[in-house]
Protein backbone atom coordinates (compact mmCIF):
# COMPACT_ATOMS: atom_id res chain seq x y z
CA UNK A 1 0.00 0.00 0.00
CA UNK A 2 1.41 3.63 -1.27
CA UNK A 3 0.90 5.70 2.56
CA UNK A 4 2.89 8.96 0.46
CA UNK A 5 0.65 9.28 -2.09
CA UNK A 6 -2.78 10.14 -0.16
CA UNK A 7 -0.23 12.77 2.19
CA UNK A 8 0.29 14.46 -1.28
CA UNK A 9 -3.44 14.94 -2.09
CA UNK A 10 -4.32 17.94 0.01
CA UNK A 11 -0.64 19.77 -0.93
CA UNK A 12 -1.44 19.12 -4.10
CA UNK A 13 -4.78 21.00 -3.71
CA UNK A 14 -4.01 23.84 -2.04
CA UNK A 15 -0.99 24.04 -4.33
CA UNK A 16 -3.81 24.63 -7.24
CA UNK A 17 -5.96 26.94 -5.66
CA UNK A 18 -2.69 28.89 -4.80
CA UNK A 19 -1.45 28.79 -8.05
CA UNK A 20 -5.06 29.59 -9.16
CA UNK A 21 -5.39 32.79 -7.05
CA UNK A 22 -2.38 33.98 -8.12
CA UNK A 23 -2.98 33.69 -11.92
CA UNK A 24 -6.21 35.56 -11.52
CA UNK A 25 -4.46 38.24 -9.31
CA UNK A 26 -1.83 38.83 -11.81
CA UNK A 27 -4.56 39.13 -14.65
CA UNK A 28 -6.56 41.41 -12.89
CA UNK A 29 -4.41 43.48 -11.01
CA UNK A 30 -0.93 44.07 -13.06
CA UNK A 31 -0.69 46.84 -15.89
CA UNK A 32 -0.53 45.63 -19.39
CA UNK A 33 -0.33 47.10 -22.62
CA UNK A 34 -4.21 47.37 -22.74
CA UNK A 35 -4.56 50.04 -19.80
CA UNK A 36 -2.55 52.80 -21.88
CA UNK A 37 0.29 54.46 -21.08
CA UNK A 38 0.90 55.98 -17.58
CA UNK A 39 -0.62 53.70 -15.65
CA UNK A 40 0.30 52.18 -12.22
CA UNK A 41 -0.23 49.45 -10.24
CA UNK A 42 -0.64 50.28 -6.39
CA UNK A 43 -1.14 47.97 -3.35
CA UNK A 44 -3.24 48.42 -0.35
CA UNK A 45 -1.97 47.70 3.36
CA UNK A 46 -2.41 44.22 4.05
CA UNK A 47 -5.18 42.99 6.01
CA UNK A 48 -4.15 41.21 9.07
CA UNK A 49 -6.50 38.71 10.43
CA UNK A 50 -9.20 39.97 13.35
CA UNK A 51 -9.93 38.08 16.80
CA UNK A 52 -13.01 36.57 15.56
CA UNK A 53 -13.75 32.74 14.95
CA UNK A 54 -13.78 34.17 11.17
CA UNK A 55 -10.81 35.59 11.50
CA UNK A 56 -11.34 38.50 8.82
CA UNK A 57 -8.96 40.95 7.31
CA UNK A 58 -10.19 43.68 5.05
CA UNK A 59 -7.84 45.59 2.71
CA UNK A 60 -8.41 48.98 0.37
CA UNK A 61 -6.48 50.92 -2.06
CA UNK A 62 -7.37 53.82 -3.91
CA UNK A 63 -6.25 55.80 -7.20
CA UNK A 64 -4.85 59.28 -6.95
CA UNK A 65 -6.77 61.86 -7.60
CA UNK A 66 -6.75 62.54 -11.21
CA UNK A 67 -6.63 58.96 -12.27
CA UNK A 68 -9.25 56.35 -12.73
CA UNK A 69 -9.92 52.58 -11.95
CA UNK A 70 -8.70 50.35 -14.70
CA UNK A 71 -8.90 46.94 -13.13
CA UNK A 72 -7.92 45.51 -9.09
CA UNK A 73 -7.89 42.74 -7.16
CA UNK A 74 -6.09 40.76 -4.35
CA UNK A 75 -3.64 38.56 -2.73
CA UNK A 76 -3.62 36.35 0.14
CA UNK A 77 -0.91 34.82 2.41
CA UNK A 78 -0.89 33.09 5.69
CA UNK A 79 -3.14 30.22 5.24
CA UNK A 80 -4.49 28.41 8.37
CA UNK A 81 -4.84 24.67 8.73
CA UNK A 82 -8.40 23.80 9.52
CA UNK A 83 -9.21 21.03 12.30
CA UNK A 84 -8.62 18.06 9.57
CA UNK A 85 -5.34 19.61 8.85
CA UNK A 86 -6.46 21.06 5.63
CA UNK A 87 -5.29 24.50 4.30
CA UNK A 88 -7.91 27.13 4.18
CA UNK A 89 -8.63 30.64 3.53
CA UNK A 90 -11.58 32.13 2.19
CA UNK A 91 -11.93 35.51 -0.30
CA UNK A 92 -14.97 37.01 0.80
CA UNK A 93 -15.02 40.10 -1.42
CA UNK A 94 -13.06 41.77 -4.18
CA UNK A 95 -14.49 44.91 -5.95
CA UNK A 96 -13.95 48.34 -6.83
CA UNK A 97 -14.87 50.98 -3.90
CA UNK A 98 -15.36 54.61 -3.45
CA UNK A 99 -14.28 56.58 -0.25
CA UNK A 100 -16.53 59.22 1.59
CA UNK A 101 -14.29 61.73 -0.15
CA UNK A 102 -14.57 60.17 -3.95
CA UNK A 103 -12.13 58.60 -4.79
CA UNK A 104 -12.17 55.45 -6.27
CA UNK A 105 -10.46 52.34 -5.82
CA UNK A 106 -10.28 48.83 -4.83
CA UNK A 107 -11.45 46.46 -1.85
CA UNK A 108 -10.87 43.27 -0.32
CA UNK A 109 -11.51 40.87 2.07
CA UNK A 110 -10.68 37.46 3.99
CA UNK A 111 -11.43 35.11 5.93
CA UNK A 112 -8.93 32.87 7.78
CA UNK A 113 -5.95 34.60 5.89
CA UNK A 114 -4.11 38.63 5.40
CA UNK A 115 -5.39 40.15 2.50
CA UNK A 116 -3.95 43.16 -0.05
CA UNK A 117 -6.27 45.34 -1.94
CA UNK A 118 -4.61 45.73 -5.82
CA UNK A 119 -5.54 48.29 -8.20
CA UNK A 120 -4.54 49.41 -11.57
CA UNK A 121 -5.14 53.44 -11.62
CA UNK A 122 -4.54 55.30 -15.13
CA UNK A 123 -4.48 59.25 -16.27
CA UNK A 124 -8.06 60.26 -16.15
CA UNK A 125 -9.62 62.47 -18.93
CA UNK A 126 -9.75 66.41 -17.87
CA UNK A 127 -13.46 67.20 -17.16
CA UNK A 128 -14.79 70.40 -19.15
Amino acid sequence: MNMTKGLFRPLHAAGLIALSALALTLSTALPTQATGPGARHLSGDTGRKDASAQAVSVSRVFCPRGTAVQSGGYSTTHWDHGRDGTLRHTVLASHPVVDEDGRRGWYASAAHAEVTAHVVCAPSPEED
